[in-house]
């Protein structure tokens, strides 16, 4: 009964005591982790192109887990002064303004800071993305048109699919009962 009792006092800690931040932080955590392994486990992909890939997505978490941490403690201490005066309403008020700052986070910190760092980072360690063909397809240009070549083509009006004889609705799209 003491392992027992051990599960259920932790699982109450947690369910108590838990912040949006430390989830958000722990997934971060393992994504910064599996992500990498994963690309690293592709055996169809160019070795280099691995590489790049998993050094660029273990960085993207690397740089994640501080700013998660830093936006939500930053949101809850807004709610704290908030809300000092009632302790019910301050620590609800907390969890839900570090739940925004998350997202904040998620939806603008961090894509900004990703844009900033990565691509210095990674040309210091001499790792470059794949480069496109930058050469341009030169295309010819035509000859000056003619009036008879500008003038439009007969098109059909009518363009919905042959009617079928037992319904007079075109027998296209969703039909949703009925016929």
């Amino acid at each position: 009964m003491a392992i027992a009792d051990l599960i259920k006092k932790t699982c109450k800690s947690l369910g108590e005591n838990n912040k949006p931040t430390y989830v958000v932080m722990a997934i971060a955590a393992v994504k910064g982790i599996c992500r990498p392994a994963f690309t690293m486990m592709d055996k169809t992909e160019n070795p280099e192109t691995k590489k790049y890939t998993a050094l660029r997505e273990g960085l993207t978490e690397v740089i994640a887990i501080p700013a998660y941490w830093a936006c939500g403690e930053a949101a809850g201490r807004i709610a704290k002064k908030a809300f000092n005066s009632d302790a019910a309403l301050a620590n609800r008020a907390e969890k839900n303004l570090m739940f925004i700052g998350v997202c904040a986070a998620a939806l603008f910190v961090i894509p900004a800071l990703c844009s900033v760092a990565i691509k210095p980072i990674m040309d210091k360690m001499g790792l470059k993305p794949k480069e496109h063909d930058k050469t341009i397809p030169q295309v010819e240009t035509p000859a000056a048109l003619t009036p008879a070549q500008l003038t439009p083509q007969a098109t059909a009006l009518n363009t919905y699919p042959k009617m079928s004889t037992f319904t007079a609705r075109p027998q296209i799209g969703l039909r949703v009962g009925g016929l």
